[in-house]
């Protein structure tokens, strides 16, 4: 339990100088707008996106997390909800200062789901949507929102609020996460992650492996490939304003296969491996080359995702999300079996 904790501990606290150079990224941005800019802004998004993907395999069993959610990387997000889109010029918090006077932190997050689920007004995909804007043909790359959305007098209507509304929302995604790494800070003994260090064992262990392997079959199976495979829907694929999605499965696997193997980087300790490998070592065996196998999946299907799943049926690119999402589906049979040998009950 120690090593998931040391190891999902520094998954955070590497994530908050990310997100802290995301946020001066933006109020660079948002000081003197430019094409530049907004390119760093972009940059830098991606880059705290993929720290943070590897570490979403700490939800489901009701930790800090699953607290924070909605205010981190709910999806799928109404865009309309935030700012204008080609359907209405003038939508969204952003041109409605009728209703929202002051774009202050207490707003954006008190309106977080407010009126439907997929109204999002915080979190990874808000800033998403607003540094890339909207996707309106899933055929034509990310969205191209143009730096000048964010100068005075420049395009679309009330740029000032929209950079108000930006620097804001990242604000709340920095703070999040700076919650996070303390409720996982082992220096504080008051922290979640300290108390689930000393919980009973078996406590921490269901919890730990009901993370990691509902991340890996509700989520990435299920929510982040199968469907948008079945649907062919925009709305199906999460980072879907930056066609990053990719690196969000990928890193998603990395993750699950990292608490399977207590590994976080360079560092590697005892594990759930270990403890099943005990148990069956053949069955460790196949866990970690499906876990393995899973991750070479993902990353055979070529970028962006939406196109490859849009291809064609029999297509190279098709087929590569199809061996990816029948790659997971073999993962669920060894997940429940290790369940069993180490008498834990997953309902997965």
């Amino acid at each position: 339990m120690q090593q998931y904790a040391k190891n999902l501990s520094q998954n955070y606290s590497d994530e908050v100088p990310k997100l802290e150079a995301l946020q001066a990224a933006v109020d660079a941005f948002v000081a003197t707008p430019t094409a530049d800019g907004l390119a760093a802004a972009q940059q830098a998004w991606l880059d705290a996106r993929s720290l943070y993907s590897e570490s979403e395999y700490s939800r489901f069993y009701g930790g800090p997390i699953d607290q924070a959610q909605g205010g981190m990387n709910e999806w799928p997000i109404d865009e309309a909800f935030i700012d204008y889109t080609t359907a209405n010029a003038m939508g969204g918090i952003i041109n409605d200062p009728q209703h929202y006077p002051q774009l202050t932190a207490t707003v954006l997050a008190s309106s977080d789901e407010k009126g439907g689920i997929e109204n999002l007004s915080t979190g990874f995909h808000a800033v998403e949507f607003l540094l890339w804007g909207q996707r309106p043909d899933q055929t034509q790359g990310p969205g191209q929102r143009p730096y000048t959305d964010y100068v005075d007098g420049g395009t679309a209507a009330n740029q000032g609020r929209r950079r108000a509304y930006l620097q804001v929302a990242t604000q709340l995604l920095v703070g999040a996460m700076r919650g996070l790494a303390a409720s996982w800070d082992l220096t504080d003994a008051s922290s979640y992650g300290s108390q689930f260090v000393h919980a009973a064992p078996k406590d921490s262990l269901t919890k730990l492996y009901r993370g990691f392997s509902q991340m890996a079959i509700s989520e990435l199976l299920y929510e982040r490939l199968d469907d948008p495979f079945v649907s062919r829907d925009q709305k199906d694929e999460e980072s879907c304003f930056s066609e990053s999605t990719i690196g969000d499965l990928i890193n998603n696997a990395l993750g699950i296969e990292d608490v399977y193997l207590g590994r976080y980087g360079a560092t590697v300790g005892p594990s759930v491996s270990n403890l099943v490998r005990a148990k069956s070592p053949s069955l460790d065996m196949q866990l970690e080359q499906q876990l393995a196998a899973i991750r070479a999946a993902i990353a055979a299907i070529p970028p962006p995702f939406d196109h490859a799943v849009l291809a064609p049926a029999g297509s190279s690119a098709n087929d590569a999300v199809a061996a990816a999402v029948q790659s997971m589906q073999s993962l669920q049979g060894l997940l429940d079996q290790a369940a069993m040998q180490l008498g834990i009950v997953n309902n997965l």
